[in-house]
């Protein structure tokens, strides 16, 4: 029988940020069988305790896009989004993953995933062991393993289509039939009942698997994503996911907004080019009056990291450097030390042609020369912003200045762009690398976030965990969301910092019907990081090679968190981890043994913010205005 005197851990005077965006209060927080039990003044002593004085404690991070859907069978820490505080992921994004899948498709679902998610097939080959078929069984296997943090899983759309349509005939070349389409709605129905958090589709062009195809239902019919979506209102919980363009936004609108009114469940999307305008005023405004819908918004650029060691670098497509591409880097960096294969290289063209006569003799192919000449030259022009090429600097800087730019230190120095480029990844060994931000950077400034986290409906995500292994970073999101937006922003506002402790708590929880996390109050998971603030900061980015096989992936460490707690346990102190494996799967929507529900907004804050969005609308829609999307 428990010591009613004397509690499982305490954590003393630390300065709280309890997730629900109320103001910091000084205060201890007791924890008690996984769970807090008493916050504000702890008399009690713990068997374990911690003085937090001078320290942040916040509830932990609720990443809910992640891709750790292969790593899951290797990496008990979910390296490295453990690394920055998260103690609960949500994967299946973008419709892809493992599950449903039949016997045979296995290499179609690795393909889809190394294609969207830039995921070393090789490693998912090597690390996956297949010992399922249906998403109920996906999850029971993943229930048997030990993990760093709590797991959630959606169902996605490209493996559903594949497995009911058969993998020749799933991408988009058809539509499904009635009975396809009601079977996919069954499974989806299915999944939720075992388990999964929700449905996730992408709609995106920029999603294509390793030949370049559009992954699986990005182009299914508004018929399939309505049954698709009341699959999941059928078993009464759970969330829809989009990643889109709405490219054909009355098309798009029509059916979600069917979706939205009709059903109770939730609703997540990142928009990922277009006019954003629509989609995202009509989520706020749903969401004021009630419903679960909550655009995502990373809180930086989504960038990519251009260096020898990267995937893609300004000069992968010339003849000297597709020479040496291959070598071990300390060979590749001892090459182009030197000044004469410097001069060649910088002297040659990017070589098209052969590429493009290699992909059209390949019997496979079934593009016309056109398209290949442009799937071929991409690369190249991916590398030729210099204007929005930037030295990240240590630690990074993610809303970098105009005078960090490529093309100004060009002009400073006199030489040309690519030559900046070649001097700047040779340094520190030829480990350096050169940030591209790809988002819409207008003057220099990360306008988009301001505007999108000041909706009462966003929630920070887009992190994509686990995924873009040798060409973005961006697991490091949550610690750069506080670290950049409410300390050290310099060209423009900051945010409180218990508005973004929100964002990415309580909120993104919410969004997947986790209400037994994200908050610091009795009842909830002690799911907790104490954090250093004046020393949190993320790494410069570094390739590492510890993926199945050797496969390499670029990360980031954090400095900064003191501990990371999960379920009451300590799982990492000071960037190290301890051992201790407290995870759970996540099955379905979670109800805290207090009250909790979906927050809402005060009558008086409802009232004023629906008028508000009446008057921009119509400003909007009379000047023609913009809200810029995320992705360009």
């Amino acid at each position: 029988m428990r010591n009613n005197n004397i509690h499982d851990f305490v954590i003393r005077n630390g300065k709280i940020i309890d997730g629900s965006g109320k103001k910091p209060f000084i205060g201890d927080i007791a924890i008690d069988d996984e769970k807090i039990s008493l916050v504000g003044f702890v008399a009690n002593s713990g068997k374990k305790e911690i003085d937090a004085k001078g320290n942040l404690v916040t509830p932990g991070w609720v990443d809910i896009h992640t891709h750790y859907d292969g790593q899951v069978c290797w990496d008990p820490y979910l390296t490295p989004s453990s690394w920055h505080g998260v103690t609960t992921a949500v994967m299946g994004n973008c419709g892809v993953g493992f599950a449903p899948v039949k016997p045979g498709d296995e290499n179609f679902l690795i393909q889809l995933m190394e294609g969207v998610e830039d995921i070393p097939g090789a490693a998912l080959h090597e690390g996956i062991e297949w010992d399922w078929e249906t998403f109920p069984q996906f999850l029971d296997a993943i229930d048997k393993k030990e993990f760093v943090m709590d797991l959630g899983f959606m169902i996605g759309h490209g493996p559903l289509r594949s497995y009911v349509m058969g993998h020749e005939r799933c991408q988009n070349q058809v539509d499904a039939s009635d009975k396809e389409i009601n079977k996919m709605s069954e499974l989806v129905t299915e999944a939720i009942n075992a388990g999964a958090l929700g449905f996730s589709t992408s709609r995106t062009i920029l999603h294509r698997d390793i030949y370049g195809k559009y992954v699986p239902g990005t182009e299914a019919s508004s018929e399939e994503m309505k049954a698709l979506a009341f699959g999941i209102d059928k078993a009464g919980e759970g969330t829809l996911e989009i990643t889109s363009d709405w490219l054909d936004e009355e098309i798009e609108m029509s059916w979600m907004k069917e979706y939205v009114d009709k059903s109770d469940c939730g609703l997540t999307f990142l928009q990922t080019s277009g006019d954003a305008a629509k989609t995202i005023l009509y989520a706020e405004e749903h969401y004021l009056k009630g419903k679960n819908i909550r655009p995502q918004f990373p809180g930086r650029n989504v960038g990519l990291m251009f260096g020898l060691e990267s995937s893609l670098n300004p000069f992968i497509q010339y003849p000297a450097y597709k020479e040496i591409s291959n070598l071990p880097l300390d060979q590749k960096f001892e090459i182009m030390k030197n000044p004469d294969f410097k001069n060649m290289l910088l002297s040659q063209e990017p070589d098209f042609e052969s590429e493009i006569e290699k992909k059209l003799a390949d019997e496979s192919n079934t593009k016309t020369r056109e398209e290949i000449t442009k799937d071929v030259q991409l690369p190249t022009k991916l590398t030729a912003n210099y204007k929005t090429q930037f030295i990240l600097g240590t630690p990074p800087n993610y809303e970098p200045k105009k005078e960090d730019s490529i093309a100004a230190i060009s002009l400073i120095k006199g030489i040309s762009e690519l030559e900046v480029m070649y001097d700047e990844m040779m340094k520190n060994n030829g480990t350096n690398l050169i940030y591209a931000a790809f988002t819409p950077y207008e003057n220099y400034k990360l306008n988009f976030v301001e505007q999108a986290y000041g909706l009462k409906s966003s929630v920070a995500g887009g992190s994509d965990g686990g995924a873009h292994c040798g060409l973005i970073c961006d697991a490091s999101m949550p610690t750069t969301n506080l670290s950049h937006w409410a300390r050290d922003r310099e060209a423009g506002k900051k945010f409180p910092l218990e508005m973004l402790v929100k964002k990415q708590t309580k909120d993104t929880a919410e969004t997947f019907g986790l209400f037994d996390r994200g908050e610091i109050k009795p009842g909830m998971l002690a799911d907790i990081n104490i954090i250093d603030f004046d020393d949190l900061n993320v790494s410069h980015p570094k390739m590492i090679h510890d993926l199945p096989l050797g496969g390499k992936r670029l990360v980031q460490n954090a400095t900064g968190y003191i501990a990371t707690i999960k379920r009451g346990h300590i799982v990492s102190e000071n960037g190290t981890a301890t051992g201790i494996l407290p995870g759970n799967l996540i099955r379905g929507k979670q109800i805290s043994e207090v009250k909790s529900e979906i927050s809402k907004v005060s009558l008086f804050d409802r009232t004023f913010r629906l008028f508000f969005l009446k008057i921009f609308k119509i400003y909007w829609s009379l000047s023609k205005k913009k809200i810029k999307t995320t992705i360009a």
